[in-house]
Parts: C-alpha cells; sequence; structure tokens
C-alpha cells in the first residue's frame, strides 16, 4: 500500500489593509461645494421640467398645424 503524504496547506498571505486617507477641507470649501451641488440639481431638474415642456409644445403644434390645415382646407 502507497502512503499518501501529506502536505501542510499553506494560508493566503495576507495583504496589509490600506486605510482611506481623509483629509479635512476649510468649512468655506465644503459649504461652496454645497451650494454647487445644490445648484446643480435645480438646473438639472429646471432642464427636465424644459425638456418635457417643449415636447408637449411640439405635440400641441403638431395637432394644431393638422386641425388648420385639416379645416382651411375645406
Amino acid at each position: 500500500m502507497a502512503t499518501a503524504k501529506k502536505v501542510a496547506a499553506k494560508a493566503a498571505p495576507k495583504k496589509p489593509v490600506k486605510r482611506e486617507q481623509t483629509f479635512d477641507m476649510p468649512v468655506e470649501v465644503r459649504d461652496w461645494i454645497e451650494q454647487a451641488s445644490s445648484r446643480l440639481k435645480t438646473l438639472q431638474s429646471k432642464v427636465e421640467r424644459l425638456e418635457t415642456e417643449n415636447k408637449e409644445l411640439k405635440s400641441y403644434k403638431a395637432w394644431a398645424q393638422h386641425k388648420i390645415l385639416g379645416t382651411s382646407a375645406e
């Protein structure tokens, strides 16, 4: 009978955990970033509202042209 050699399982080497560096920023800079983020959100919502309004106006324009051209031909 052949004897099987037992090999000790090697543990994977542990990698050092790298902590994310954090930096303190002046309050003015943090406030400026918050204001800029707020403005971006406001402007983005305004853009979305105007895009929706533009689609509605284009739809109305097509309907009005059809109605005007359709009744003027009669």
